[in-house]
């Protein structure tokens, strides 16, 4: 049975927050998927993506794979495959369109943030995770590569990087923004008849220093979000994570001040901004924030998915979310569509030399059994002959027997692959394919 490419996703596309964040995975939840599936005997290889807007599960296998990814998934979200369907999940079991939307996807094409590069590091992170358990190979690993090397040559040949536009960057100038109308607020509140617009501007200044930060949770979002703090002079900023070594080195890098995570519920009360990328769901909410002490003017930004800030607490304060960064960046934004055009020219060229390599593997597959058998030919003459040759010799003859094996190779793989490039469909090849298995089986 051929293996092919599928995919099984839902993203921010076709979900709002509170649907994405009921099917978010967390890493000890795809692991677990992950080797629920590692025994299918239909599914060879498969890679789970889960980030703040899109769970996205890919795998190299049998077209039996997707109703057995599916059934999986629906069992562990405790609900029925068409229930999945209505709230917005998608499939596709076309091999080059699944392709290329993980190109597309790996490079922040399509983001909710255009380009965004935090993307990229999630798909590695993903990666490692997939192969740490043991459940991609040969296809993936290749996949991986060629997308790192498209995403490489976009960074460098485009302005599809350029400028500052991640979800860390968004949430920094949205505190930006908050301090300059707090600032004027205050300003007008004090007596709008005692100041000009340039001490209105003056007082901006001051007021963006004296604005009160705190960031909970220093993971790659967090401390990204707090370097773009620092960046855009936010200097009332306190930080607390769970584990305080890595706020210690983060808030000495940024000169800003640690709170033990013990008491971040109590901080939470005192200042203008709570800004948490912690992995545990409605980690601020109507039990552990005292809501007699929210007022109107204070604010939540939720990084976290599942969201780690309960939605009761948008009666007693302001709160933001993934979805309304976006706008923060829609300068940065348009000027990267621009870029657009020669992103997809350069994915293209990734799929095509993937596309390529995938190609040619298969002939490598079919000649598998004459490749081992040409290894074993050749251990068998070094063993022969290793113990009457001096080690210069030996060099040489091995030199000989690798020569040797590579052009015995390259052969049948360049007449494999002319036979089937002139077999005019799928059911031409399949008598052939397998006569080569038998011969050299």
């Amino acid at each position: 049975m051929k293996n092919s490419f599928y995919t099984f996703y839902i993203t921010h596309k076709e979900a709002n927050v509170p649907i994405r964040e009921r099917f978010s995975l967390s890493e000890r939840e795809t692991e677990t998927f992950l080797l629920s599936l590692q025994q299918s005997e239909f599914i060879k290889e498969i890679f789970v993506l889960s980030t703040c807007n899109r769970t996205e599960i890919y795998c190299y296998g049998t077209e039996n794979s997707l109703s057995i990814i599916k059934e999986k998934f629906a069992q562990i979200k405790y609900i029925s495959i068409e229930e999945l369907m209505e709230m917005g999940f998608r499939e596709n079991d076309n091999s080059e369109e699944v392709i290329k939307r993980f190109f597309e996807i790996s490079v922040g094409a399509d983001s909710q943030i255009v380009g965004d590069w935090q993307i990229t590091n999630q798909v590695k992170q993903a990666y490692q995770l997939a192969n740490e358990v043991g459940t991609i190979g040969t296809y993936f690993h290749k996949l991986i590569h060629f997308v790192l090397q498209a995403s490489k040559k976009i960074t460098t040949q485009t302005i599809f990087r350029s400028g500052a536009a991640s979800v860390s960057f968004a949430t920094a100038d949205l505190v930006r923004q908050l301090s300059k109308q707090k600032t004027v607020y205050n300003s007008l509140n004090n007596d709008i008849e005692k100041n000009t617009t340039k001490d209105i501007i003056k007082n901006e200044n001051a007021t963006t220093k004296q604005l009160k930060v705190l960031v909970v949770g220093v993971g790659k979002i967090g401390s990204d979000t707090v370097r773009h703090l620092r960046k855009m002079g936010i200097k009332n900023v306190k930080i607390t994570n769970r584990t305080i070594g890595k706020s210690a080195m983060l808030a000495t890098e940024n000169a800003y001040e640690i709170v033990d995570f013990k008491d971040v519920f109590e901080e939470a009360q005192k200042v203008d901004v709570v800004i948490s990328s912690v992995s545990q769901p409605n980690f601020f909410n109507s039990q552990t924030i005292e809501t007699s002490k929210l007022t109107e003017n204070q604010c939540f930004i939720d990084l976290s998915m599942p969201r780690s800030i309960e939605s009761e607490l948008s009666n007693f304060a302001k709160i933001y979310n993934i979805d309304d960064l976006k706008e923060q960046t829609k300068a940065v934004r348009e000027e990267r569509m621009t870029a657009l055009p020669l992103v997809y020219e350069i994915l293209e060229k990734g799929i095509q030399e993937f596309e390529k390599w995938k190609d040619e593997h298969q002939y490598i597959i079919l000649l598998h059994p004459f490749k081992m058998a040409l290894e074993e030919l050749k251990t068998n003459i070094s063993n022969k002959y290793s113990s009457e040759l001096d080690e210069k010799n030996k060099e040489l003859m091995m030199q000989m027997l690798n020569d040797f094996t590579q052009k015995a190779m390259r052969i049948p793989v360049v007449n494999l692959k002319i036979q089937l490039n002139n077999s005019s469909n799928t059911e031409n090849q399949k008598p052939f394919l397998d006569t080569v298995q038998r011969l050299f089986s």
